[in-house]
């Protein structure tokens, strides 16, 4: 690795779908172009007329942006555009040069890069392949790495942020990329603006175990738990009240697909036989007793707090669907203005309590016992997989986060707008009565300004997926 000393000779910028290529300490680094499909490229054919015909008739929520212009740093029309959803009603009056890093390329990372293309700085996306969401994307630069975790990640970054210049903002979307940059922060610090909390805080809220001893120490409400290490550990599931759910202590075994993400169990016998199966697959779990209530009885807060530990944006969401149903991800979710107030309260408490620093979330359910909130888990580091939602209804956190690592406050739109619901997915039924009448359900991939992401997720990765599923069938493995 190259020292990091100040750059006498001005450094290109990335062109669109460069890619960084490591080689060996006797080889010149360089740099070669990637396939790529933007909007203003010279590769012409049938996606280019597509595109270019969804220019021409752009709809509502369009919003075109030429990220390989000389011109796109430039303010245009700023004071027309202020009054769409997830601009600020206040922009500074400077032109945004400075470019942002976002790293990681899954659905998350696309809300994200939706949003911060509303303030017109150049964006980048890096990630191990194109074939992601987010590298789809019109609104972004696609930068290929090897890595996403360790000291590679770093080695990437590094020289990206050296090549790029101007101190790019770093936006994670992903729990390794956390990992990663909290144990490296002051080699990143150098070349990058982010704001993260502590390294001892960053583990604290990112392991289950940690978190839970934190949260009884801070006086959280959270549901109680044990952690297990062995089968010796098994009587401790003694002190708890079925149904149980279990989960690693350590996330990183369910993103590499080791670990299961989250097993509910009924019954006492039934958690000693899943806790003894998980243990072959992660190292430490942590049991919980089960908050009762539907998955509509989830909420979350999304927030942003700059360096100071001052929160500086906030929206408060419910979920409708998850997938898989009770222990899985956000399919569908609303803004939930009724507990605006009662969430507010338990974040301020929350960032006090940690010191907390930048992107990050809580989510937390309504005990239908109780009727009061507990806390299932924080997302430290990044922006949440729903982070766009907050957008949809006029609250971008990722455009506030990067006027404030420029030392630019914003002042947002005041409430959120909550007459839209994010899917992530078509494949996600809108459960009947779940949404007000005139709701409109916004797909996580398809914009009509922004269709490839689409065309990718569901032509292409879904049918390939069927087409698999078929074959297996018709050609079993003998293995």
């Amino acid at each position: 690795m190259r020292s990091i000393e100040p750059l006498k000779v001005p450094v290109p910028p990335l062109r669109h779908g460069e890619q960084l290529v490591r080689g060996t300490d006797s080889e010149q680094r360089s740099t070669r172009p990637s396939f790529a499909v933007a909007t203003r490229t010279k590769h012409k054919g049938l996606i280019q007329g597509f595109l270019e015909s969804a220019e021409r008739s752009p709809s509502r929520d369009a919003l075109v942006v030429d990220n390989t212009s000389p011109s796109y740093c430039e303010p245009r029309k700023r004071a027309a555009a202020t009054h769409a959803r997830g601009i600020p009603s206040s922009l500074p009056s400077i032109q945004p040069e400075v470019p942002v890093v976002v790293v990681a390329g899954t659905l998350n990372a696309l809300g994200v890069v939706r949003s911060l293309a509303f303030g017109r700085m150049p964006i980048y996306v890096v990630s191990t392949s194109r074939y992601c969401a987010a590298g789809w994307s019109r609104f972004c630069n696609f930068v290929r790495i090897p890595s996403l975790d360790g000291r590679s990640l770093i080695d990437s970054l590094m020289e990206l942020g050296m090549r790029l210049g101007h101190r790019p903002v770093l936006i994670l979307t992903a729990d390794q990329c956390v990992n990663a940059v909290s144990a490296h922060g002051d080699e990143i610090e150098r070349l990058y603006r982010i704001s993260l909390p502590s390294g001892e805080v960053v583990r604290a809220l990112s392991d289950k175990i940690l978190f839970q001893d934190l949260a009884e120490r801070e006086g959280f409400a959270v549901p109680r738990g044990v952690a297990l290490e062995s089968e010796a550990d098994l009587a401790l599931m003694e002190r708890l009240i079925p149904p149980l759910i279990i989960k690693p202590a350590d996330k990183t075994f369910v993103l590499n697909g080791v670990a299961e993400r989250a097993v509910r169990a009924n019954t006492l016998a039934e958690a000693r036989t899943s806790v003894k199966r998980m243990l072959m697959e992660a190292p430490r779990l942590i049991v919980q007793e089960w908050i009762h209530g539907s998955d509509s009885q989830i909420f979350f807060s999304l927030f942003s707090c700059d360096r100071d530990s001052r929160l500086i944006g906030m929206f408060s969401g419910r979920k409708l669907v998850c997938s898989p149903p009770e222990i899985g991800t956000t399919a569908l979710c609303v803004a939930a203005p009724e507990a605006t107030d009662e969430l507010r309260a338990l974040v301020l408490n929350f960032i006090a309590r940690v010191g907390y620093r930048g992107l990050g979330s809580l989510e937390v359910k309504r005990d239908s016992a109780t009727g009061r909130f507990i806390i299932i888990e924080p997302t430290v580091g990044r922006t949440d997989w729903q982070e766009e939602i907050a957008t949809l209804c006029g609250i971008n956190l990722p455009l506030i986060t990067y006027w404030a690592e420029l030392g630019c406050p914003t002042a947002m739109n005041s409430g959120a707008i909550g007459s839209v619901a994010w899917r992530s997915s078509v494949e996600h039924r809108v459960p009947p009565g779940a949404l007000l009448p005139g709701t409109r359900v916004i797909d996580g991939f398809f914009r009509w300004s922004d269709p490839l992401p689409a065309f990718h997720h569901y032509a292409v990765e879904r049918f390939a997926a069927r087409i698999l599923r078929r074959a297996e069938r018709f050609f079993p493995s003998r293995h």
